[in-house]
């Protein structure tokens, strides 16, 4: 499957647009730029805590589909798929005090999100081939912890209708879930052919039962020749925010956008210029921890982290060459981020100052830094094992 051939370049700008059913677009407005002033070196501290040996959290699973979520007790819970890309069974795994539970569930596909609520159930966001290999469809399933029992599949989107199938991309989305309640942003296909080379040109799409019930809808309206894709979402109580990158078809070039929403539509608006990003192309990460929102994002050169205190992203940089994962956790006064160079390469912010990206020895491909107690644990695949190491 290709992936949406769309780069970016970030752009430190702020603005703020309305979508609603009588003006359906996330347009943006110039306005004041975001903080740039100096931060603290990235190479003046000490070290991050050293890890522990890994843990063995699945074998012999080559597809390399996986993602988990942390809970408030250090639990971590998660999915991936093993098998064939043909056959794949996605599997469900909970490490806890230093035990493995896994076990196959009732869903097939490829693992694109896992989200715990924070109350009962493990949310998990899969695609799988449609019927007679003419489309693929967005399924959203959830385990019931207390049971054991996996819910109904909820289908989202069928993403690719039979017209589009050669122009099939990765379908890229976001999961949030909170209290027996989720929302799901996806990028889909829409009509057009108005990219280069005649291919469709693509936006972003959402269904929700948080903070209100919504069918699915489109959610962003890009401007002709642009795309929106690869979003991700974090949610604090009363409000979610989503951010994706918008694409100039054809120039390599585009920036990341930043949306909020309280329940009563999205307001929108481009983020910092720091660094560009060119094909091949991997997804920001956004999270929110007690009312902070932490954004990471993958350049063409470095890594770009930033964290909204006191209103303001002001953005770090670190050197790498293209990674194709960048993930980012927080707990207590400790900001960590995760991405793939040669490896999984770390770094971690401990009361405003940065430790050195350090590469992690044997640690293959990253897949998620989570973070719990001020502590960082990391998912990773080496060959076809998806290992687990926490931080001392």
């Amino acid at each position: 499957m290709r992936r949406i051939r769309s780069t970016i370049t970030l752009i430190l700008v702020v603005a703020a647009a309305l979508l609603s059913a009588t003006a359906p677009s996330l347009a943006t407005t110039a306005a004041p730029s975001l903080a740039t002033t100096a931060a603290p070196s990235l190479a003046t501290v000490t070290a991050p805590a050293p890890f522990g040996p890994p843990v063995t959290l699945a074998q012999n699973c080559p597809l390399h589909a996986a993602d988990a979520a942390i809970a408030a007790d250090g639990t971590v819970r998660g999915y991936l798929s093993c098998g064939t890309w043909d056959a794949p069974t996605i599997w469900y795994f909970r490490y806890q005090g230093g035990t493995v539970f896994a076990q196959p569930t009732p869903y097939h596909g490829l693992v694109l999100r896992a989200a715990w609520d924070g109350l009962n159930s493990t949310y998990l966001l899969f695609s799988r081939e449609g019927p007679g290999s003419r489309s693929e469809l967005l399924q959203l399933g959830k385990r019931l912890e207390n049971t054991g029992q996996y819910a109904p599949t909820t289908l989202l989107a069928t993403t690719y209708p039979a017209g589009l199938k050669k122009y099939l991309a990765a379908i890229q989305a976001g999961l949030v879930a909170y209290r027996s309640a989720w929302w799901a942003v996806w990028t889909e296909p829409i009509g057009g052919f108005g990219g280069v080379g005649g291919e469709p040109t693509f936006s972003l799409f959402q269904r929700r039962t948080l903070l209100g019930a919504q069918p699915r809808t489109r959610m962003t309206y890009p401007p002709f020749q642009n795309d929106d894709s690869m979003p991700t979402l974090a949610y604090s109580p009363g409000l979610m925010t989503a951010a994706w990158l918008r694409g100039d078809s054809g120039t390599d070039s585009g920036r990341v956008t930043l949306g909020t929403n309280t329940g009563h539509g999205w307001t929108a608006r481009p983020l910092p210029a720091t660094s560009p990003l060119l094909y091949p192309l991997a997804s920001p990460d956004l999270i929110s921890y007690v009312g902070v929102r932490h954004l990471a994002w993958p350049g063409h050169s470095a890594v770009g982290v930033a964290s909204d205190i006191l209103r303001s992203f002001t953005p770090h940089l670190v050197p790498a060459a293209r990674p194709p994962v960048v993930t980012v956790a927080a707990s207590g006064s400790n900001v960590f981020v995760l991405w793939s160079d040669s490896g999984s390469v770390f770094a971690e912010r401990q009361a405003g100052t940065w430790s050195p990206a350090t590469l992690m020895l044997n640690s293959g491909s990253p897949v998620r830094v989570l973070a719990q107690g001020g502590r960082a644990r990391v998912l990773y695949w080496l060959g076809s094992a998806l290992l687990l190491r926490e931080q001392n």
